[in-house]
């Protein structure tokens, strides 16, 4: 049976117009919108009680029905929400949207597969996707308590992690479009009452996916805590702030963050805090994207250095409570939003951030479905005659001519104005294959200033101090490359030998546990 539903705003303009409405006995409209503001602020305990109640009084009603098509669909019972909007009709835009984000949902997940932890319900494809399991447990049990304890929020039911294995699928389940996520960067959500993310095996050379799935979580807690209420500036500012703080590590300003915030600042040039809306990863260019997490994180350091560590719990124990952001703000920090932008502008200024010419956010790069096609990694250099010199170094190199591959390489490095994490990569492997060790170290450890989590870098400090038999050196720069991308099988295969010669028999089990996955 086919019911009319209506839309939330055509629910909210007859609550308003209904001339001499009694708001002591609420109406079925009334109580549904009542369960449309418990979804929007994630109180599904709440809102499953009055769904229930109404559906046991009106079990005709449209209205009661897609209510709690959505609680089950922010419960992740996609099936199930699917099989209660049959019930539903077409009536309205509100409607049919919500439908479209069902059906597809549904489709983007039906393959995954289940898996609990303590705190955390984790779902993913079967196949090479489960090598992501060990380190995701151990992300997200450790942000539980670190972040539980830092913003005085423990979430009573299990959080929800969806990873999907590419950016297809991702497009499809998220607001975000395809050319959203190549231009900003952006591979993880949180949103719908759980956690969105791509594989970083979807990606040439995976991501710092660990500290992206401890940085959505910071969004769960403060949406959870706050009951929604939060402006997304801050949502944003204190989830970066916060993102490393699961591995006891409170530097979360990187190279390329410091820099554009440096130069930006010099040349009074901002993102202001309401061309973020609705979210970050809209912004035109990775640039304005980095920008913007580098102010608003930054303002949150600010705040917390002059307020202290109570300072967000009791903001955000405000807000749940119904006070205008902007009032509680004011008696908080003790001055309007203006006014403490201009003093952080201030103190920022004082900070003396570095700047390094030459660096400038990385793409991330996502696998060629189409293996026939090979890959150019010339785009991140700066002119046409650094692409044409590192070109003709992958020549030379492909035959063998190793020294003329060096000569062309460096040549390239310097014709290049901006660092190239792959041009040294480039170079330096090849002095690694030429036994020039000494060499290659000091390029790869320069380009690791710059760019921490590039997961070559990684893999090649870690193979020059395998073969120098520097082993906790290359155990640590082994086991950070397999973080960031656990798809790439050498570095399983080094690390199984590692642990050999180091007679970690627990370890070496693991990583062959690890690398059997990816067959």
């Amino acid at each position: 049976m086919t019911i009319r539903t209506k839309t939330l705003f055509i629910l909210l303009l007859l609550i308003l117009s209904t001339p001499g409405t009694s708001f002591s006995k609420p109406t079925l409209t009334q109580k549904v919108f009542i369960g449309y503001e418990l979804t929007q602020d994630w109180d599904l305990l709440a809102a499953e009680k009055l769904s229930k109640s109404l559906l046991k009084e009106h079990p005709e009603s449209g209205d009661a029905h897609f209510l709690n098509a959505r609680i089950e669909f922010l419960k992740g019972n996609y099936d199930h929400s699917w099989e209660i909007l049959k019930r539903v009709g077409n009536n309205f835009k509100e409607v049919s949207d919500f439908k479209k984000r069902v059906k597809d949902t549904r489709m983007a997940s039906k393959n995954f597969v289940s898996l609990e932890t303590e705190h955390f319900h984790l779902r993913y494809e079967e196949g090479p996707d489960e090598v992501l399991i060990h380190y995701a447990k151990e992300v997200l049990e450790k942000s539980y308590h670190a972040l539980g304890k830092i913003l005085e929020y423990y979430p009573k039911e299990k959080v929800l992690i969806e990873i999907y294995p590419d950016r297809q699928p991702f497009s499809k389940i998220s607001p975000l479009t395809i050319e959203d996520i190549l231009t900003s960067g952006t591979v993880a959500l949180c949103k719908y009452n759980r956690i969105m993310m791509i594989s970083p095996g979807s990606l040439v050379r995976g991501y710092n996916w660990m500290d992206t799935l401890s940085h959505e979580y910071v969004h769960y807690i403060l949406t959870k805590k706050s009951r929604n209420r939060l402006p997304l500036w801050m949502h944003e500012g204190i989830a970066k702030l916060l993102e490393t703080r699961w591995r006891d590590d409170p530097n979360y300003m990187s190279p390329i963050m410091e820099t554009i915030l440096s130069g930006a600042l010099k040349n009074d040039y901002r993102v202001p805090l309401e061309d973020m809306m609705p979210s970050l990863a809209k912004l035109k260019t990775a640039k304005d994207v980095q920008l913007a997490y580098a102010e608003v994180s930054t303002m949150m350091e600010y705040l917390l250095q002059k307020k202290g560590a109570k300072t967000l719990p009791l903001l955000l124990e405000d807000l749940a409570k119904g006070k205008k952001f902007e009032e509680s703000f004011i008696e908080i920090v003790g001055s309007d939003i203006s006014t403490f932008q201009n003093n952080w502008e201030i103190w920022a200024k004082n900070k003396e951030l570095k700047y390094i010419p030459g660096i400038a956010p990385l793409t991330k790069e996502f696998k060629n479905k189409n293996s026939l096609k090979p890959e150019k990694d010339f785009k991140e250099m700066s002119t046409k005659r650094a692409q044409d010199l590192t070109f003709l170094g992958d020549i030379l190199k492909s035959r063998d001519h190793y020294a003329a591959a060096i000569l062309e390489y460096r040549k390239a490095k310097e014709e290049s104005t901006t660092h190239s994490p792959i041009l040294f990569n480039k170079l330096a492997g090849t002095y690694i294959q030429t036994q020039k060790y000494d060499e290659a170290e000091l390029l790869l450890k320069e380009s690791l200033e710059y760019y921490s989590d590039f997961h070559t870098t990684l893999n090649n400090l870690g193979e020059i101090y395998f073969i120098s038999e520097q082993y906790d050196l290359a155990k640590k720069y082994l086991e950070k490359a397999a973080r960031i991308n656990p798809f790439n099988p050498f570095t399983h295969v080094r690390l199984i030998e590692l642990y050999g010669r180091m007679k970690m028999d627990k370890e070496k089990k693991l990583q062959t546990q690890q690398l059997s996955l990816l067959d």
